[in-house]
């Protein structure tokens, strides 16, 4: 059988920088907005809790702005890739039963649940850069009040401490299991690769079992890590009520964060006892290895 590559990974690339590009743009608006606060000399007649509050309300809107580009990326980028993966399906040469159309109501909510799954991890990002902010602003107020009573000197050096704290870890927005602090940059970019990539994904077993399929192959090319090893070739099931082939979703470390393994029909020939664990036929994967980000 002729490999094929699959359409999925140029467009979670093109997805992902454009919610790369969206948290990077927030977060050097934020310290800009922080600098200022570290940079103002609380002896200054120009500084006041009241200029204080309008700069928290600047990065408020920033937050706003953020939130709002996050629900237009997710309603389309989600949607998109879903699409995608039902179109990888169709184009499969072992698909087979009553052609259906397109994007009907079922595919267009299990769509829209993933797009909704994934603007409400963005928004739990956005609560915590608002604490963040918050915790930063009481921590400088904080520190000018100390100033009145040990000195300025004392208060400048504080503020020197938490800009190159800044520096060197920026506005954190998520902190993973091993406790490991991610930019919002990179979150966003391993977010966007892993939401894409599995609606991709989804579209793709929804359309197959939507004509009536239930075994499928992982695609098998060079240069897979050690996670995906292991399961190169091997015909999984989707229902998981298959008596001779394990549910897919047992294949536990499989379609990690970057994996560029996609799932193709398994030939009917796997019945009658042929290729049973570790078949080397069926289309081939999306690139030449895996690319995991955050491992």
């Amino acid at each position: 059988m002729v490999a094929r590559m699959a359409s999925s990974q140029p467009l979670s690339d093109a997805q992902a920088q454009r919610l790369i590009r969206l948290y990077d743009g927030a977060e050097k608006e934020i310290l800009t907005e922080i600098n200022r606060l570290l940079l103002k000399d609380p002896a200054s007649e120009s500084y006041s809790m009241a200029w204080q509050k309008t700069l928290l309300q600047r990065v408020r809107q920033i937050r706003a702005d953020l939130e709002k580009g996050s629900r237009t990326w997710c309603s389309e980028a989600i949607p998109e890739s879903y699409m995608k993966g039902m179109e990888w399906a169709d184009k499969d040469p072992l698909m087979s039963g009553k052609a259906i159309p397109g994007f009907g109501s079922i595919h267009q909510q299990a769509a829209q649940v993933l797009a909704e799954n994934t603007y409400g991890r963005l928004q739990d990002v956005d609560q915590v850069i608002g604490r963040k902010v918050d915790d930063l602003a009481r921590a400088i107020s904080l520190e000018a009040t100390k100033g009145s009573v040990l000195g300025y000197q004392t208060t400048k050096q504080a503020a020197k401490r938490i800009k190159a704290d800044l520096a060197e870890r920026g506005i954190t927005g998520f902190r993973d299991k091993a406790g490991r602090e991610w930019d919002m940059g990179r979150y966003a970019k391993v977010l966007a690769q892993e939401t894409t990539n599995g609606a991709f994904r989804q579209g793709s077993i929804n359309r197959y079992q939507e004509h009536g399929h239930d075994l499928v192959r992982i695609s098998h090319h060079a240069g897979s890590c050690p996670k995906c090893a292991p399961y190169q070739g091997r015909t999984f099931s989707l229902s998981g009520q298959d008596k001779e082939f394990p549910a897919l979703s047992s294949a536990t470390g499989l379609f990690h964060v970057g994996c560029k393994h996609v799932i193709s029909l398994a030939p009917e020939e796997l019945r009658r006892g042929l290729d049973v664990l570790q078949g080397k036929g069926g289309r081939g994967g999306q690139g030449s290895g895996d690319q995991e980000a955050g491992r």
